[in-house]
Formats: structure tokens, C-alpha cells, sequence
């Protein structure tokens, strides 16, 4: 299990930053509370050593996604509404028991020098956090891509029950990323670095 304290940040803070933003409430700590959502991804590969800003987020487990995938198509089929998007999100998405917290998950959308690294180079990458004034977690993880198949379903389904585009995308042309956790740092001013997971080094 990762550290309660990363999940409080990347998960419990998250959501309560959906809430804020379904009451109505816009202010600069719910933008700031956005920052949860969108990390920096490294890599290093035949582009080169290369930093990208792309929405992150927790995927449900394994032997839960037909079942959660079968919602969110019943979501989509649905007119739009960014209220009624955002309880979704919150009622069948955002579910701590749902959650498998050893993985992250974020789209391909520029295929561009990340595409490039993870595809042609190794498979690993650091997804960085970084929330104002000075929260960071470094969070270092093997990455597999996914053209098809559920972790591709969820991830694109996704992103378009939130950014619902005007009209339906390709998602061929969008991959899907399966971050699996390996070391999580703190990197936050008062911690410069400290590994909080796993803290046995068995991984």
C-alpha cells in the first residue's frame, strides 16, 4: 500500500477539490487543487531527456474495469453536462475502494518526444508533482503503453467524460500510459528527497 500521506495529496485532496468546483466554488485554491491532476512526466529516450505536463490519474482495479467501463459508456451516451459529468466522477470514479493505488494512468495526445521515449526507449519514467508553495513527490515508475484493450477504454473514456469534445475523437490515435509505482520520493522543502516508498527497498 503506498503512504497514506501521498494518497491524501494525490486522491483524498483531489476530490475535494471536485466537490469545491461542483458547489460553485472557483477560487485560486481550486486551481491550485488542479495541480493533482496535472503532473510532469520525464523521460529520456531517442528525443532526449524530455518533460511534458499530462493529466494523471488512479485507475480502478483490475476486476473491477468491465464493470466501471460499462458505466462510463452509459455516461457518454448521455448529453452533456459538466455537473452531472463531475457526480459521476465522484460517485462512480473517484471511489476509494475502487482505486488501485500502485498505478497511474494518463493519455497520448501529442505523440510527440514522450510517445518517442516510451515507445522506442526504456519503459520507465517519473511522473512529478508539484503543488504551490512547495509540495512535490517524485514518483518513479514502469510504463506500458496500451493501443487497445481496458486500461486504453478507461483512460480514453476517461478524459472525454470530463473534456467531452464536440464531436466524437479517434481514440485509436490516442495511447493510453500505465504508470506502475515503483519508488515514490518526497521531494517537498522540508524532506529535499526523502524516499517514503517502499521504505524496505523490496521493489
Amino acid at each position: 500500500m503506498l503512504p497514506e500521506e501521498f494518497i491524501k495529496y494525490a486522491f483524498e485532496e483531489r476530490v475535494e477539490g471536485i466537490k469545491r468546483l461542483l458547489d460553485g466554488k472557483f477560487g485560486p485554491e481550486v486551481l491550485i487543487s488542479f495541480t493533482r491532476h496535472n503532473a510532469a512526466i520525464i523521460t529520456c529516450g531517442p528525443a532526449g531527456v524530455n518533460g511534458s505536463i499530462k493529466g494523471v490519474g488512479f485507475i480502478h482495479r483490475k476486476e473491477l474495469l468491465e464493470e466501471t467501463i460499462e458505466k462510463m459508456w452509459e455516461e457518454l451516451r448521455r448529453p452533456y453536462s459538466p455537473m452531472e459529468a463531475g457526480k459521476f466522477l465522484l460517485e462512480e470514479i473517484y471511489v476509494r475502494e475502487k482505486i488501485d493505488f500502485t498505478k497511474l494512468v494518463s493519455l497520448e495526445l501529442a505523440r510527440k518526444h514522450t510517445w518517442t521515449n516510451l515507445r522506442e526507449g526504456k519503459k520507465e519514467a517519473t511522473v512529478l508533482f508539484f503543488t504551490p508553495p512547495s509540495t512535490s513527490y517524485e514518483v518513479r515508475c514502469e510504463v506500458e503503453i496500451h493501443e487497445s484493450g481496458p486500461v486504453w477504454e478507461y483512460t480514453n473514456a476517461l478524459h472525454d467524460i470530463f473534456h467531452r469534445p464536440k464531436k466524437p475523437r479517434d481514440w485509436s490515435r490516442t495511447p493510453a500510459y500505465l504508470f506502475k509505482i515503483r519508488e515514490i520520493y518526497d521531494n517537498g522543502e522540508d524532506k529535499m528527497g526523502i524516499k517514503i516508498y517502499p521504505l524496505d527497498d523490496s521493489l
